[in-house]
């Protein structure tokens, strides 16, 4: 657990950002999708033991395959007068009533603080007119989103590391910010230059990215020293770079994690992957979404509306799967191993009747198939029991594999005219027994 303390002037008051990093290891997964579930309780008191903020809240994290310090990150946020204080977090697992504690010591900042505490992460990126609200794992800083870290680890993979000051005064005020890497022993690792610091009267944002690509593994701090008006002060935040082969296991279980949300899922998709994946949308698109959709937009436009086409039907939006897309997708992809079509013209499983109808009810619950007999074609009829029992029926009238949609219980299916006809007496007999109906009544009735 850490607390980052940035001073508001026209409160008098110390914003806090208390970083509490969760291991997935001290929680049991709840389902076979491994999601962890908990419960977090946060209270802060003064210095006397008084209750002056108290809230509790169930929380999910997604698991990270063959990650064993995989971890969640809760951001608590507060606002305290000048004074001592103390966090007290508690987090216990839904599944096994496991519960661990910690507690935090904090002093808020004064009307006298030059400084905020030195903020690490290993990613911030300028919010853009689209992050209306910061992602999961984010929080806003200035005009940056900052991915929380309680305890920031660096890898040879991933070596950079930015970082974040608030500067306060009431006036404006010059002078110079360098920043140092100990490691430690107090060894000075890497110091840049001095770099000119203009704060502007109420106060300004410090912020730069180090690449500390070749440092060894091993604990060190950032030490940032802040001079101005022939006042100066230090301040500092811990980091770690790890080894290699941690690196690697690391990078391999954020990638896999990273895969598993609609922006890693599509983040990696050329162009002509994007259309694939847009294409099959038309089953289930609103009217006019698709619209705005053409050759024309270019391949991150493409990227940014397949995004926001899932997020919105993201059925629990506070973990990164989204079980609609992959439920979607994998109909998808199985369409197109099971009913694609030969012939002259060939057509993808997806784009065929049959798959059209597998990806939008799913599965049927019972199916009848028949070889070409006599005048009937080969035909297939598909039962299903929920919502009203519909039933579809389909004839390879090609003799290349190629069912088409003859007749159907679902009146927005149209069907083919003279479907009975082509089927003949026999096979609607069957198809009638199979269904136990009297097909020739039903049909009279659609």
């Amino acid at each position: 657990m850490r607390a980052i303390r940035f001073y508001r002037a026209e409160m008098n008051r110390t914003r806090v950002k208390g970083l509490v990093q969760i291991p997935l290891a001290l929680l049991e997964p709840t389902g076979l999708d491994q999601t962890r579930s908990y419960a977090m309780s946060v209270r802060v008191a003064d210095s006397t033991g008084l209750t002056l903020y108290q809230q509790s809240w169930q929380s999910h994290a997604a698991d990270v395959p063959g990650s064993a310090d995989a971890y969640t990150v809760e951001i608590v946020d507060f606002a305290v007068a000048p004074g001592g204080y103390r966090l007290d977090v508690s987090v216990r697992d839904s599944v096994s009533g496991r519960q661990q504690s910690s507690t935090l010591r904090v002093q808020a900042l004064s009307d006298t603080s030059i400084a905020s505490d030195l903020l690490l992460s290993p990613q911030m990126r300028l919010a853009v007119a689209e992050d209306t609200v910061p992602k999961p794992g984010e929080f806003r800083a200035g005009n940056s989103l900052v991915m929380a870290a309680a305890q920031v680890i660096l890898t040879p993979l991933l070596p950079k590391v930015s970082y974040l000051l608030e500067v306060y005064g009431d006036k404006e005020l010059t002078g110079a910010l360098s920043v140092a890497v100990k490691d430690s022993a107090g060894k000075v690792m890497t110091k840049t230059p001095e770099v000119p610091a203009n704060v502007a009267a109420g106060g300004s944002v410090l912020q730069g990215q180090l690449d500390l690509t070749g440092l060894p593994p091993g604990n060190y701090r950032m030490v940032a020293s802040l001079s101005l008006d022939g006042r100066t002060v230090e301040r500092i935040a811990p980091f770690t770079m790890a080894g290699l082969g941690a690196a690697l296991a690391r990078d391999t279980a954020r990638r896999a994690v990273e895969r598993v949300g609609d922006e890693g899922y599509f983040q990696q998709m050329p162009a002509e992957e994007l259309d694939r994946a847009e294409a099959p949308l038309l089953y289930l698109a609103e009217p006019n979404e698709l619209s705005v959709w053409s050759d024309k937009l270019s391949t991150d436009a493409k990227r940014r509306f397949l995004i926001r086409f899932w997020q919105r039907r993201d059925p629990t939006p506070a973990t990164p799967r989204n079980e609609v897309r992959e439920q979607f997708y994998g109909s998808i992809n199985y369409a197109n191993q099971a009913f694609r079509e030969g012939g002259r013209n060939p057509v993808s499983g997806w784009r065929s009747d049959r798959g059209r109808i597998h990806i939008t009810h799913g599965a049927p619950h019972q199916v009848l198939k028949r070889e070409q007999e006599g005048r009937a074609p080969r035909y297939e009829v598909w039962s299903y029991a929920k919502g009203k029992g519909s039933y579809y029926i389909f004839a390879d009238r090609s003799g290349f594999g190629a069912y088409n949609l003859l007749h159907s219980s679902d009146i927005k299916e149209p069907g083919v005219p003279g479907w009975m006809e082509i089927l003949g007496p026999a096979a609607l007999e069957d198809v009638g027994r199979f269904l136990g109906i009297d097909l020739i009544a039903q049909s009279r009735r659609f």
